[in-house]
């Protein structure tokens, strides 16, 4: 059942959005979408060799939040925003390609690899590699991160999952301070996704030091970029060259993180205030922008690593009957959702989503199956089923205690797209007897005060991945951390069940890529199936950069930029 657009668009952005989905709405078919899909690149960064671009200069990146806890291992730095900020001044272990192929980052390990048997994982660091106070980066540190993560230091470390290093039996020194090996209790067909951020080992040895020294600070760098500087005025966090660097020498002098709502980083880049920043379905953005293109404007399409989505909390009494979410999931308009997100900026509108694999990768497939389609008799039956009544001449459901079906939607009030997703919500559930609380939150506050200590019972965000890996979303969609049932870590949705958590350590040991996949569509099929997210799209990899600055915009499965490389064209 296919519910017309205009029904159900917000009234803060109507026009806008209605202008640019009509006007995108060409009658192209899903079949024409997915091949539209299809051929778009693994990347799109803009590019350039280092020996065609100067030496020096700024680039000014607008970033949709300016975050506070910039320890990637701490349940409160899960963040894309975090990750961009970090990648640029810390140690990661794996480099990966577009295309999913990866290989040591050898500004930090010189060579890896894994035994014939898979319960071994040698390294082999750099020894020129060192941390900003002058201490070498060494075996010590990669053991401290195995130790935190795993989850062995207690509970006054907030970790964010112990998905990888839950194999991990021992750290074993090799025959200096630069080599070690992982002694492994199971095969862990992912070993490349360890250690994708490293800090010192004093911040992962201390619960202070890990829940407050990477708080709005950045003490401690090893990367191309450092000496980090935080301003809660302008809300911009600025890293300055290397000066002391062992790789090849950063382009730019420096890179300024300015922090601001997505609905303001088009006309900041259109008035010259940034030079690049991600537009994905940003309705309005587009219409300001979208005749520089070409002139003094790149905009990339390639396949992002991410999809977009409405989380459940179901730790909520409300939410906590599968009968309800599974309601809720068929009770949306996902087809018209889609549409005012991505008709609005032209991009192909497939009908399909996968959490664990993108549209460029092996075995990727939709597995929504009946829960992906809009069918409100089927929903009104099932909340019956649970126990929540329409009453004849109510339009809220109720349970047999008096209580109303109510669910408290949370939204950042920066973004028009969630503020309008939260609103078309409101009125498709409304049509089921579900009543919607749309409250608007600071883009900095959503998830640091709503979303990960679990205020909420509906939002929408994104997921982006790390590594070309599925396994790691583990954390995302898994059991609980602790025996008590009370640590969900990075999972938001505050339930999962035995058989997503087994199927997930399955993928893990699994080496064959088409059985990997199997599995993976496997998981996907059973997060379906109890409701914990329900996908909307995957994300487009459509950003705005200056024409002359090169070597950034979408990366695809590749997880980070290399910093470095990115700069500006010689005149």
């Amino acid at each position: 059942m296919r519910i017309g657009k205009a029904r159900y668009i917000a009234p803060a952005a109507a026009l806008v959005l209605l202008a640019g989905a009509c006007a995108s709405d060409d009658g192209q078919s899903q079949e024409d979408a997915r091949e539209e899909q299809a051929s778009l690149p693994a990347e799109d960064l803009n590019p350039a060799d280092r020996d065609d671009l100067k030496d020096g200069g700024d680039f000014v990146w607008a970033l949709s939040e300016y975050e506070e806890q910039h320890n990637m291992n701490h349940v409160q730095g899960n963040k894309g925003d975090v990750r961009r900020v970090i990648a640029a001044v810390m140690p990661s272990a794996t480099r990966y390609t577009a295309d999913g192929d990866f290989g040591p980052n050898e500004n930090y390990v010189l060579d890896y690899g894994v035994s014939d048997d898979g319960l071994e994982v040698s390294y082999t660091l750099n020894p020129d590699a060192v941390w900003s106070d002058g201490e070498p980066i060494t075996w010590e540190d990669y053991e401290a991160t195995v130790i935190t993560r795993k989850g062995e230091r207690g509970d006054d470390f907030e970790i964010l999952s112990t998905t990888g290093y839950e194999w991990i039996d021992e750290v074993e020194q090799g025959e200096d301070e630069y080599s070690f090996t992982l002694k492994m209790n199971e095969p862990y067909g992912e070993w490349p996704s360890l250690f994708e951020t490293l800090y010192p080992k004093e911040y992962m040895e201390d619960a202070e030091l890990f829940a407050e020294g990477y708080n709005k600070d950045i003490p401690v760098t090893a990367g191309p970029f450092g000496d980090v500087e935080f301003d809660d005025v302008s809300a911009r966090i600025t890293v300055h060259k290397n000066e002391d660097w062992w790789g090849d020498e950063p382009k730019l002098d420096r890179i300024i993180f300015d922090g601001m709502d997505t609905s303001a980083q088009a006309g900041a880049f259109a008035n010259g205030e940034v030079d690049g920043f991600y537009l994905g379905y940003d309705a309005a953005g587009y219409e300001r922008v979208k005749d520089m293109e070409g002139d003094g404007a790149y905009f990339t399409r390639a396949i992002n690593h991410g999809h977009r989505f409405v989380a459940l909390n179901g730790s909520s009494p409300r939410l906590e009957d599968k009968r309800v979410r599974q309601a809720i999931a068929i009770s949306l308009d996902r087809d018209t959702m889609a549409d005012v997100a991505l008709g609005a900026v032209d991009w192909p509108i497939t009908g399909e989503v996968n959490r664990l694999l993108r549209s460029s990768q092996l075995g990727y497939q939709d597995n929504s199956g009946d829960l992906g389609d809009r069918d409100l008799e089927r929903a009104a039956e099932l909340l019956d089923e649970a126990g929540w009544t329409l009453e004849e001449g109510e339009e809220i459901r109720t349970n047999e205690d008096g209580d109303t079906l109510t669910l408290d939607y949370v939204a950042s009030e920066g973004m028009d797209l969630a503020v309008d997703e939260a609103e078309m919500a409101k009125q498709m559930l409304a049509e089921v007897g579900v009543e919607v609380k749309v409250q608007q939150v600071p883009a900095n506050a959503l998830f640091s005060e709503y979303v990960t200590p679990g205020n909420f019972e509906m939002v929408a965000y994104v997921l982006i991945g790390t590594s070309p890996f599925s396994a790691g979303s583990k954390g995302n969609y898994g059991m609980p951390l602790d025996e008590d049932g009370e640590e969900w870590g990075a999972n938001n949705s505050k339930h999962s069940t035995q058989e997503i958590s087994d199927k997930f350590d399955e993928l893990a040991v699994e080496t064959d890529p088409e059985r990997y996949a199997e599995i993976a569509n496997e998981i996907d099929a059973l997060l379906w199936e109890e409701v914990l997210t329900i996908p909307l799209f995957e994300r487009p990899g459509f950003y705005v950069v200056n024409e002359d600055l090169h070597n950034w915009g979408e990366y695809g499965l590749a997880a980070d930029y290399v910093y470095e490389d990115i700069g500006w064209a010689k005149e």
